[in-house]
């Protein structure tokens, strides 16, 4: 069997077709890795927002805790004053009905009876 071509030539051209379809596929995997690298900076970028997201989070829900516990403080001392007063005022109220319902009971049966000063504070 003859070629038109010497061997040398046909293996040089082969191999030079192998060299072009390697610096294609060398191309594209640069560029790939190109997307890549940009891909990844763009990535630590955001894991550095949200790392910074994450810790302002922390001293954010520290503060509220701090104005939670503060508030609780507060709110809790007035409560416990109004709930003071209200037995207070419970107590009193109850005085001045019985009170009351003896001047009535007093009224009612017609006595003369003028209570002092003093029992009616």
């Amino acid at each position: 069997m003859s070629f038109p071509l010497p061997v040398p030539m046909i293996i040089e051209i082969t191999l030079a077709v192998l060299l072009a379809a390697t610096l294609l596929c060398c191309f594209s995997l640069e560029r790939r890795l190109k997307n890549l690298r940009k891909d990844q900076d763009s990535l630590n970028g955001t894991v550095r927002a949200l790392n910074g997201a994450i810790i302002s989070a922390s001293a954010s829900i520290a503060k509220l805790r701090t104005a939670a516990e503060e508030a609780d403080k507060t709110l809790g001392s007035k409560v416990h004053s109004a709930r003071a007063l209200a037995d207070e005022l419970s107590l009193l109220t109850s005085v001045c009905e019985r009170i009351a319902d003896r001047m009535e009971g007093t009224y009612a049966t017609g006595s003369n009876w003028n209570p002092p000063l003093r029992a009616l504070r």
